[in-house]
């Protein structure tokens, strides 16, 4: 996922439009990206046909649940919400280098490219 924001930063860079970002702040604002969609999209992709997707990490769901899909349950929400508060925790840890990364973008329309997922 941090290749995405490598990726992007370089395409920013090479258009002329930013300077080119240091590699640790890029890869933060693509992972942080990939946590949210995980953590956003998990109904979603527990429950698409034919086959499930399950993104998030075992090694938080499995503090939570035997089966990452066991948490889609009402009578499971308790163990639902700490999860998905551990997940959140976890993808917080890219905040601060995500607004490091946006203070320092010049053009407004990459800014909001990249500050419109991430809020």
């Amino acid at each position: 996922a941090g290749l995405v924001g490598l990726g992007l930063s370089k395409l920013f860079h090479a258009s002329k439009l930013e300077n080119l970002a240091p590699d640790s702040l890029s890869n933060s604002m693509g992972l942080f990206l990939q946590k949210i969609n995980i953590i956003r999209d998990y109904l979603e992709d527990i429950n698409e046909i034919p086959k499930s997707r399950m993104f998030w990490p075992r090694h938080i769901w499995s503090k939570y649940a035997n089966k990452l899909e066991d948490l889609k349950y009402e009578e499971n929400s308790v163990k639902a919400v700490q999860c998905l508060n551990d997940m959140v925790t976890n993808a917080l840890v890219h905040a601060e280098d995500c607004l490091k990364y946006l203070s320092a973008l010049k053009d407004h329309a990459i800014f909001r490219f990249c500050a419109i997922p991430q809020i």
